[in-house]
């Protein structure tokens, strides 16, 4: 059997030869680790991007395949995107840095995990319509269509299985916000909180719609949800499953409609309350 035929053996409860050893991404400096050990070579490490390693060196670790090595997604990102910058340099090493978000991060030496928050340029609804609304507008060229063309028509003989990118209905706007910002927003300005899930829910939507439309042939859908820490999540269940609910159900509803019936959530944390959304 192929990975596909196992995953969707698996998880349409069929019959299946034995469990692929799937893995999930890794950290830049995990791969450095192993280059230095001899594991891999240098050559085998090139071209990783987190939660897409290269394929060949995993699969000398033992790896059969990642869960989104094979996929396609619309560019969902800021239309231009913010400037990285050093904003200021301390003496101990590190900087204060504004990211790709407009997040304003401090930067430690050394460091390659997530990073302290310092402030964010995204408070109120000033700042939403000066530097985030514009850079969230759908147009064709966050498609790429030759890329889809390659995909399709290679369903039933691909090895792995491939998945679509459905996005985040609040994970990334928590990114924009921060923590505080998110939950102040919603006590403090309802409406803006609002505009700003369905903002970036329709920049999504309507990728994903193009995308679907052209005939390609998908397994699953995956998005990411980043939205809940140890104890529970970071966002009031009700407030999710009244804000980000209607939005699941659209794009569950959509996939539906091209035979894709599955979709996997990658979220950190204890998401049990979430789960029902």
């Amino acid at each position: 059997m192929t990975n596909r035929e196992r995953v969707l053996a698996i998880l349409n409860y069929q019959s299946y030869d034995r469990l692929p050893i799937v893995h999930f991404g890794l950290w830049n400096e995990t791969l450095d680790i192993w280059v230095k050990e001899g594991h891999i070579s240098a050559k085998e490490a090139e071209g990783h991007s987190g939660g897409n390693p290269p394929p060949t060196a995993m699969k000398r670790l033992g790896f059969d395949m990642g869960w989104v090595e094979e996929g396609c997604g619309a560019d969902n990102g800021f239309r231009p995107s913010f400037k990285t910058e050093v904003i200021e340099e301390l003496p101990d090493g590190s900087k204060k840095v504004r990211n790709g978000d407009g997040v304003i991060i401090l930067q430690m030496p050394n460091a390659g995990s997530i990073p302290a928050e310092i402030d964010h340029l995204l408070k109120d609804r000033a700042s939403w319509e000066e530097h985030y609304l514009p850079r969230l507008q759908f147009c064709e060229d966050r498609i790429d269509y030759e890329h889809l063309e390659k995909l399709k028509g290679q369903e039933t003989g691909r090895e792995n299985p491939l998945s679509i990118d459905c996005g985040s209905m609040i994970g990334t706007i928590r990114n924009w916000l921060g923590v505080e910002g998110l939950s102040y927003l919603w006590a403090d300005d309802p409406d803006l909180f609002d505009e700003i899930i369905n903002t970036y829910f329709e920049l999504i939507y309507k990728g994903l719609k193009k995308m679907l439309a052209t005939g390609i042939k998908c397994d699953f859908g995956a998005y990411w949800e980043d939205i809940c820490f140890k104890t529970g999540p970071l966002v009031t269940p009700s407030v999710f499953n009244e804000k980000c609910g209607p939005h699941y159900r659209e794009i569950s509803n959509l996939l539906k409609k091209h035979d894709i019936q599955m979709s996997f959530l990658d979220c950190d944390g204890l998401i049990d309350s979430l789960i029902p959304t």
